[in-house]
């Protein structure tokens, strides 16, 4: 049997209200057009949130980790996804709930860990620096400081664990332009003239919808 393609998974990783949801539906557009099968695979614990509230468990991490692989996984028929979160950072997440006292949650820890390495090698990683404040959403984290402590976890994280990453800043232009030109960016299907545009098809020739 032929092996089936494998689903490319570009996470944009950084703090609550980093701009990583706008980025991955910006790319997600123009991947889209440009001919790609492409998604966004929207972070899990917002939804879990939304439900039962912030986590404050580190048993509960393991949850949050399996409803987001749930949607990598259904996100698989696709060429390439686009993530603001990512299944390793369910780990640094664990860091911050741990009680080191309790065998049982360092065990839970080593666990979340183990299962961070092993899913690693499926990503391309970028980086989302904190440019503004946190803006309150009802949903996630709403201290910035806290946001701020949360940036420094997933960024140390990536570089103690020498994680291969990019970073990303600035406007929504200049962080899309540096993702495409780090992951490729090639128009697989010819694009119609816009209306407002004065050359028309020829005779003969037929536009992709």
């Amino acid at each position: 049997m032929p092996d089936q393609k494998k689903t490319r998974k570009i996470a944009i990783l950084g703090g609550p209200g980093t701009g990583k949801t706008t980025l991955c539906k910006q790319l997600d557009v123009d991947y889209s057009m440009a001919g790609y099968i492409s998604d966004v695979c929207l972070e899990f614990a917002r939804t879990y949130i939304a439900w039962y509230g912030v986590p404050r468990s580190i048993f509960e991490q393991f949850l949050l980790y399996e409803g987001q692989k749930r949607r990598e996984d259904e996100l698989s028929y696709c060429d390439i996804i686009f993530c603001d979160n990512a299944t390793i950072l369910n780990y640094v997440y664990g860091l911050l709930s741990c009680d080191f006292k309790n065998p049982k949650e360092v065990y839970a820890l080593m666990k979340l860990y183990e299962w961070a390495m092993r899913d690693l090698p499926e990503y391309d990683i970028f980086y989302v620096p904190r440019e503004f404040a946190v803006e309150k959403d009802g949903i996630r984290y709403q201290d910035n400081d806290f946001a701020v402590i949360v940036d420094a976890k997933i960024k140390n994280f990536l570089d103690i664990m020498n994680v291969p990453y990019t970073i990303v800043t600035g406007d929504l232009e200049s962080r899309v332009k540096m993702v495409k030109e780090k992951i490729g960016f090639v128009e697989k299907r010819k694009r119609c003239a816009s209306v407002h545009e004065v050359a028309l098809p020829k005779e003969g020739e037929t536009c992709e919808v």
